[in-house]
């Protein structure tokens, strides 16, 4: 059986969004990751940012969304959403609710992103 190859920055990253009660041990071997392989990667991150030999992080794309109607007055909110032809899918999206709920979406698109909010609000 293959393995899956393991991105260790969407490892860090998830890390960094989710535990506060956690130690990265403990964190790597909830979720199958080599706490070993992890630590060699990031110290070779570490030393790379020292260098200067940093990756830039592209800024995100913000799409227009037009709102119309009022949410006080009215249960439901249309939501009319452009999708730009040969746009990249979106890699990961964090949405909090203030009900204290955490939903994470992975490769999507604007106009999912946008159908979901919808389902959500309506």
């Amino acid at each position: 059986m293959a393995k899956e190859k393991v991105n260790y920055q969407e490892v860090y990253d998830l890390y960094q969004l989710c535990c506060e009660t956690k130690d990265l041990r403990e964190f790597c071997a909830d979720y199958g990751v080599n706490y070993d392989k992890f630590m060699n990667w990031q110290r070779h991150q570490l030393w790379s940012e020292k260098l200067g030999k940093t990756v830039w992080v592209e800024q995100p794309k913000v799409a227009k969304v037009q709102i119309t109607g009022n949410p006080c007055n009215s249960p439901t909110v249309k939501m009319e959403v452009k999708q730009l032809e040969g746009e990249p899918p979106i890699r990961w999206v964090k949405l909090q609710l203030t009900s204290g709920a955490t939903l994470f979406l992975r490769n999507t698109t604007v106009l999912d992103l946008s159908l979901l909010l919808n389902k959500m609000i309506g």
